[in-house]
């Protein structure tokens, strides 16, 4: 589920607040029978590191997606499942973001890849368009409630989440942290996948 506002053009960095759930029946039906369809899309995901992994373990997301980069830069509150996460998709602000670690993006590769079907549905909360994003991948599936803003607004992100929750009645149980980069490094890249292990636990 995505909230946005008016993106800024000269705003390079975004911040994005989001939980993840894991798809039931009930909360799918809710979904569908609240929300408007909007499209059907499919999501090619390489996810990127050097080969010392320096970047998954310092808690940097780095992907390629549909062609394009992105990196994020993320905070987990394991209390409240709650992504915060400061977000880059220029390639000049992402060498610099890389610059901490005497990278550049000519050093990383990619480690894992996801592809990802996704489907969005818009629903208007307040003074927001909410788009619940339902993804199906080859190892599993999730939902997502995200935020997206221009800047960090002083917005308390989990209880707008939850307050969406409440008032459609969704109950479905949180998907873990990193689970999908989890399960695909789990048949895909053996290394990569006992360094989100440990990070998980």
């Amino acid at each position: 589920m995505r909230i946005t506002k008016k993106p800024n053009p000269r705003h390079i960095m975004k911040i994005e607040i989001e939980k993840k759930y894991e798809i039931t029946h009930s909360d799918l039906e809710i979904i569908k029978n609240n929300c408007e369809f909007m499209e059907t899309k499919i999501i090619k995901d390489y996810y990127l590191d050097t080969d010392e992994y320096i970047l998954v373990k310092n808690n940097y997301h780095f992907r390629m997606r549909n062609g394009l980069y992105e990196l994020k830069i993320p905070s987990y509150d394991k209390q409240t499942h709650l992504d915060s996460s400061k977000e880059y998709d220029d390639e000049d602000e992402i060498n610099e973001q890389l610059e901490r670690f005497n990278i550049t993006l000519d050093d990383v590769e990619a480690k894992i890849w996801v592809e990802t079907n996704r489907t969005i549905y818009r629903y208007t909360y307040k003074d927001y368009e909410v788009s619940f994003d339902i993804d199906d991948y080859k190892i599993g599936s999730r939902y997502e409630i995200e935020l997206l803003l221009d800047d960090d607004e002083g917005i308390d992100g989990n209880k707008i989440i939850e307050d969406i929750r409440s008032q459609l009645w969704l109950t479905a149980p949180i998907s873990l942290h990193w689970w999908k980069m989890i399960n695909a490094a789990m048949h895909q890249n053996i290394e990569l996948y006992e360094i989100l292990a440990e990070i998980q636990s």
